[in-house]
């Protein structure tokens, strides 16, 4: 039997193949591994390290080091990939970017593409809607992988409404831009409130003497 071969590889206009459109994988193997180097470019190029660029595309370790040399002159920095969301829950800033990766996952996450195409899709959006992104790409993928297993989940706003992600295992009540936008308002008469000396917390609104949250 003849082996197959991909069409878009002899196209000199250089048309893309049509079994691995949005990150589908193609049936030929050439043009699979063709595609995962592809994405190996852009992710190392996004500021990827080697492990994770192997976590999402599953090629081998050698062939990763010897195209992050060349692509950026170095070897790939050691060190491990992140392992605990602690760090997340301890700031609402943090928080309320990982929320904004969680709704930009929701929209494009589909199931035809690979997870190097939706990671590479979610971050580019991500850097291009924020002016200073706090998570780089590294975290990013640490924050899908969340999602994805299961370890966090859907919570529901007691103040807005809006849907946000959280620990499967949490008690928070408000999002994060509940947290923050009412860390300097009140949230029964929207009023700004007024600053608080050192080292004593405050309890009610002057306004309208609600008890914060």
């Amino acid at each position: 039997m003849k082996r197959r071969h991909c069409a878009a590889l002899f196209n000199l206009n250089l048309m893309p193949c049509p079994g691995s459109r949005c990150g589908d994988a193609c049936p030929v193997e050439r043009c699979n591994y063709a595609r995962k180097i592809q994405e190996s470019i852009h992710l190392i190029r996004l500021g990827a390290r080697v492990g994770l660029a192997g976590q999402l595309t599953g090629l081998e370790k050698k062939t990763l080091k010897r195209l992050y040399r060349e692509l950026t002159g170095r070897p790939s920095p050691s060190g491990q990939l992140p392992y605990s969301d602690t760090w997340l829950l301890e700031n609402d800033r943090y928080q309320f970017h990982v929320n904004l990766i969680w709704y930009l996952h929701r929209r494009m996450n589909r199931p035809a593409c690979s997870p190097a195409r939706i990671l590479i899709d979610v971050f580019e959006l991500y850097t291009q809607m924020t002016r200073e992104p706090r998570l780089d790409l590294t975290r990013a993928a640490f924050i899908l992988r969340l999602f994805n297993t299961g370890l966090w989940n859907e919570h529901r706003c007691c103040l807005c409404g809006a849907a946000f992600p959280a620990p499967v295992d949490s008690n928070q009540t408000f999002c994060p831009g509940c947290r923050l936008y009412h860390r300097y308002r009140c949230h029964h008469c929207n009023m700004p409130l007024s600053p608080k000396s050192r080292g004593v917390r405050r309890k009610r609104c002057r306004h309208c003497g609600t008890a914060l949250v």
